[in-house]
This record gives structure tokens, sequence and C-alpha cells, in this order.
């Protein structure tokens, strides 16, 4: 296919304010890799967000309309569908993506073929405390990584196409969708790795939201399929529960919090 990208960037679209949106794909179109399209998934979000993003001139971007909210995990595989490339990258509406993110990546990749997800290390950040953390893991990802939780952060993954649609896409798992990817690439016998190096600004917005009590279940049950596929030794089921354990914590800490604040308002 003549101009072929190498990369097709998949984002999702769904009620993001416009000045993250603006940040994000302003990110993407200063990459200094050029040879890529932008795929933008509108899964019926605000009007006013998708006349932003059209108000681009620039014809990497390719804009598609969903009838109706489909979700994040069936947005992104209507995204894979429609890329004309051979490596998917994944992006969020949210995010910051560091202007040599695509070319570290995209060469690591073709220097390393026997790796079909490369990811990097992440700062953490939000619009109160700016950057406040980062991500940890580095290196080959092995099995016993998925142990701790998603071993990527997600929306700096490069995925190789072929190997993404051999495993039938994102799981429909809402929310965990990303997780349950990983896990299935992992099971179908694909390798991972991580770049050492810091490529993308991860913004943290309402995380409160992933802890309900639904998601943390799902999560639960997400670990207890995968981890029999993967043929986890039996002491490492007890990670199973991780996320509900953990998650009871931040309710009980968040509780108190909220107690303290009551009374201070007396």
């Amino acid at each position: 296919m003549k101009n072929k990208p190498l990369i097709s960037v998949v984002m999702s679209l769904y009620n993001t304010p416009i000045e993250y949106i603006k940040e994000s794909i302003d990110s993407i179109l200063a990459q200094t890799y050029k040879n890529f399209e932008l795929i933008i998934i509108d899964d019926g979000t605000k009007k006013e967000e998708i006349e932003f993003v059209e108000s681009y001139q620039d014809n990497r971007i390719k804009i598609y309309h969903n009838e109706t909210n489909m979700g994040l995990e069936r947005s992104l595989n209507k995204g894979v569908e429609l890329a004309k490339s051979d490596y998917i990258v994944r992006m969020d509406t949210d995010d910051i993506a560091f202007p040599e993110r695509f070319e570290k990546q995209v060469e690591f990749i073709l220097d390393n073929p026997q790796y079909s997800l490369v990811g990097t290390r992440v700062d953490i950040f939000n619009e109160k405390d700016g950057i406040y953390g980062e991500s940890k893991l580095f290196g080959e990802v092995k099995k016993e990584n998925f142990l701790i939780g998603p071993p990527f952060v997600h929306p700096t993954l490069l995925i190789k196409k072929h190997a993404l649609q051999e495993i039938g896409g994102y799981p429909l798992y809402k929310r965990c969708e990303d997780y349950a990817m990983e896990f299935e690439m992992y099971c179908h016998g694909y390798k991972g790795y991580i770049l050492e190096e810091k490529l993308l600004k991860y913004r943290v917005v309402n995380s409160y939201k992933k802890r309900d009590l639904n998601n943390l279940l799902r999560s639960c049950k997400i670990r207890w399929i995968y981890f029999r596929k993967l043929k986890m030794k039996w002491y490492q089921y007890i990670y199973v529960i991780k996320p509900l354990a953990t998650g009871k914590i931040f309710w009980f800490f968040k509780d108190i919090i909220n107690k303290i604040r009551k009374e201070n308002k007396k």
C-alpha cells in the first residue's frame, strides 16, 4: 500500500475536557517520528469536543463516529480493525506523550522482534499536585509481574497488530480490558518489554471510580481466569484477591477522611 503508515495511534474519545484533548493530540503531532496515522473513535462524546478535534488540519488524523456509546473496549477494537499499519500505539485523550516516544519504541521493536508489546515508564501527574509519582517496572515483563497488577501502563503500549488480532482484540471486560488483553497476549506466548526511559505523562483523574466494588470483583475474576491459563503456582493464587483487599483499605481510609472533614465543618 502506497504511503502506508508504520504505526496507527488509536484513541477513544468520550467526555474528556478539551484542554486535556488538546495536550494529548498536540503531543502526538509533535512526535519526532512522523510515519503514523491517528485514529480517533468518537464514542458518543460531546459535540464541542468533536468540533474541536475536527478543527485540526492534519491529514494524519482520521475520525470515526460510533452511532451510540459502545464503550472503550469495543471502540478500541474498532480502531484496530480500521488501522492501516503493522503496529498499534495506544494513547488516551488525557495523557501527554514525550516527543521521542514513538521514535524510541519503533526503534526498539524493530531491533527486538521477539517482543510483541513495548511499553515505557511514566511520570504520574494530576492538576492539583503536578508530577507526584512514577512507574517503576522496566525490562522484560515476566508472567510473575502480573501478580501485583497490570505490569504495563496501557496508554504507553506499542503492539504488533497481527498479535492483537490473533487473540481476538481487546476482551470485553469493562474497565479491565487492558489487563485482560495483556494476560491474553501472554497466554498466546507473546512477550513484552518496558523501556526504562519515561516517555509519557500519565494523568490520574478520579481514580477512586476504578475502586468501586463491581470493578474490584471484575478484576479478581480476571485474575482467577488468567492465573489458571498461565498455570501460576498454587501459592500465587492468593494474589487473586489483591484488588479487593487493597480496595477495601482505600475505602476504609477514605471513610475516615470524610468523617474528619465533616467534623471540621461543624
